[in-house]
């Protein structure tokens, strides 16, 4: 079965499914003049700038001036565009049937940006793209190009993916070197999955491309590289220093920090892969923390208890399970950190109450005891339980766990009903929060450490996390996330809550009580769920999941953009590894190490760590309306600043699982 290329409608059908919508509108030019200046005006909603777009007739663009053909390559179609000298970005606007599009076939029959790459010679360049239908497809760059550009909703704050352009030239506003000869040649081949992916590119580029069972490890842990063409040598490059090696099927992780390998054949070099290495495990967790400068915290965020503070429970595990690691200054250090943040959070004059980060333990506003101040977004106060509950454990301070305690207390009597979270704007709406950040471990943590304490409320807990479960397990596939409710598509399938699902299902049957039905449930979201988990063969992005509007609030804030190795990743990460854990398969285990990977590969060799590693070159501009505002520069890998907050969260959850 094959692609074809329909000259009257210039669309794609895929005779695997040619009921299926594969675009939703025509392939078609996109570009600017050399004498448009994209950097003035106003700036348009989740994208830095609007292009021109011209459609094709009979081979011209509207301006004859631009002409495509297509043939149809084996069981693909490839597309070649020809530009004009006026031209400033020059590229093709490829827009898929992208998930959330109403009307269009349903989530189930359109496709996600799963997994993108681009070698940094800008030789290689592809991008895969999922269907849940298992109708995937692979996206190829056969010419010289400077990459991809996506065009994420100008509502919704870009939570979906509406077009895909592919720009031989980017514009004359980001600096790159022009191409004089414009010209672009795009291949779009079905694949099955994303071993045919690779099998595919390695034939249309005639190249030796590269995948490996796991994406780093310590030192001296070896690595199993799987070949997709023939590949007789490694190039090995670490710190500017550069090897050969010969090829035998596996690697041994030599250095700290990142390296890139590059598969080799007959003098042929072919798409690069990276894999990253720690000394120990323990000492990358101590360098980590080492580096939280919570004025920076303070400086680019509002601190709040879910996002920002994550740190805290890291930093009070960190003290827990390796006390005996730190210098008495280290420990100290530590703990005057946690004591200053702790007063804030704990702060009972309301004239000092700070929004987002104290849990004031009288009424104010609307809001009983013990939530958050000022504050809707439950999940601030389920991460708080967890920061106060590990203070108490530390600390022993009695006033920690008070707090904790009033926190799920409120929780429950505040926001949990008829078995599920649900937040009131107080506008009229109402939103269920049952899986946005997972509130169930929260509720199971406390829930077990009060078991012999307090044992009337741990049977309230117990009861809460029960009805909880069977929520999540009569709601079926609906996964309902925080505001991005729109009339414009249908619901959305969000990464995180189809993960939460899963996972807290799962930690349920892990910390409460088993059931097969939440686990077979548990596998089957976890199934449908892998089209949001990223298989590019670079540590930050490999079993990364699929998020990109984050970037709008961190990194350089300049989203939306695809945003790998997210610390949200986890909860993906976290329910593979309790899959194991309850049914024995392995395969789980190394899914669950590679998305934690994702997240420790984003600590730097001094200890700095960002946020999130942003694969796109062109984000999507903030949320500004000036383009004033805006840096017309090619997006870097990582961030110009560093992250100490939620790019610590792998921690905590690393302590319940790979460190437990």
């Amino acid at each position: 079965m094959s692609l074809i290329y329909n000259d009257d409608i210039n669309r794609i059908i895929d005779t695997r499914c040619p009921h299926d919508i594969i675009m939703c509108d025509e392939i078609s030019l996109a570009y600017t003049l050399k004498t448009d200046d994209i950097t003035k005006g106003k700036k348009p909603s989740c994208t830095p700038f609007e292009d021109r777009r011209d459609y094709f007739e009979y081979g011209l663009s509207e301006n004859e001036c631009c002409q495509i053909s297509t043939v149809e390559y084996k069981d693909g179609v490839v597309i070649d565009v020809y530009g004009h000298d006026d031209m400033s970005e020059f590229g093709i606007n490829l827009p898929f049937n992208f998930m959330g599009r109403r009307g269009l076939g349903g989530w189930e029959n359109q496709f996600l940006i799963n997994s993108p790459y681009r070698s940094e010679n800008k030789k290689y360049i592809y991008a895969y793209l999922t269907k849940p239908n298992g109708n995937n497809l692979v996206v190829a760059v056969l010419s010289d190009c400077d990459g991809w550009k996506i065009d994420y909703s100008p509502y919704s704050w870009g939570h979906f993916f509406l077009n895909l352009k592919i720009l031989a030239n980017y514009d004359k506003a980001y600096g790159t070197t022009r191409r004089s000869f414009l010209h672009l040649c795009v291949a779009i081949f079905p694949v099955t999955d994303f071993n045919s992916c690779l099998d595919t590119l390695s034939e249309l580029y005639n190249a030796p491309f590269m995948d490996y069972d796991v994406s780093g490890g310590k030192i001296g842990d070896t690595v199993s590289l799987i070949p997709h063409g023939n590949i007789d040598r490694i190039i090995e490059k670490h710190n500017g220093s550069e090897y050969v090696l010969k090829y035998d099927g596996k690697y041994t992780i030599k250095y700290e920090g990142e390296t890139e390998l590059t598969p080799v054949y007959q003098g042929k070099i072919g798409a690069p892969v990276t894999v990253y290495g720690y000394k120990d495990i323990v000492s990358l967790y101590k360098k980590s923390l080492d580096t939280v400068n919570v004025d920076i915290i303070k400086k680019r965020t509002n601190s709040n208890l879910c996002e920002h503070e994550c740190w805290m429970s890291a930093m009070l595990r960190y003290l827990m399970k390796y006390e005996n690691t730190l210098s008495g200054v280290d420990k100290k250090r530590y703990e005057d950190m946690l004591l200053k943040e702790l007063d804030i959070i704990t702060e009972t004059d309301e004239s000092k109450a700070v929004p987002a980060v104290t849990i004031l333990n009288k009424p104010h506003d609307i809001f009983p005891a013990y939530n958050v101040y000022k504050s809707r977004r439950v999940q601030e106060l389920h991460f708080g339980i967890i920061i106060l509950l590990d203070a108490y454990k530390y600390f022993g301070d009695e006033k920690y766990y008070q707090y904790a305690i009033g926190a799920t207390d409120c929780l429950l009597d505040f926001y949990f009903k008829d078995g599920h979270i649900e937040v009131d704007w107080g506008d009229g709406t109402s939103e269920d929060y049952t899986t946005v950040c997972a509130p169930m471990i929260a509720l199971c943590d406390i829930a077990n450490f009060i078991k012999n304490k307090d044992t009337s409320r741990y049977e309230r807990y117990k009861k809460c996390a029960s009805e909880m479960a069977e929520f999540l397990y009569n709601r079926g596939l609906d996964f309902p996330t925080e505001g991005s409710k729109t009339d414009l598509t249908e619901a959305e399938m969000e990464d995180g809550s189809i993960s939460c699902t899963a996972l807290s299902l799962l930690y349920y049957c892990k910390n409460m009580e088993r059931k097969e039905s939440y686990i077979e449930k548990a596998k089957e979201i976890l199934d449908i769920h892998e089209n949001w988990v990223m298989k590019t063969p670079i540590c930050q992005m490999h079993f990364s999941t699929l998020r990109w509007w984050e970037t709008g609030w961190e990194g350089d804030a300049d989203g939306p953009a695809l945003c790998c190795g997210h610390a949200w990743s986890i909860w993906r990460g976290e329910a593979d590894y309790l899959y194991y854990e309850l049914t024995g398969d392995t395969e789980y285990l190394r899914k669950a190490k590679n998305t934690f990977l994702t997240n420790l590969s984003k600590i730097q060799e001094d200890g700095t760590t960002y946020a999130i590693y942003n694969i796109d070159e062109i984000n999507g501009g903030g949320f500004h309306e000036d383009t004033s505002k805006i840096t017309y520069k090619l997006a870097n890998r990582f961030a110009s600043w560093q992250d100490c907050g939620l790019s610590r969260y792998v921690w905590i959850r690393m302590c319940d699982t790979f460190l437990k």
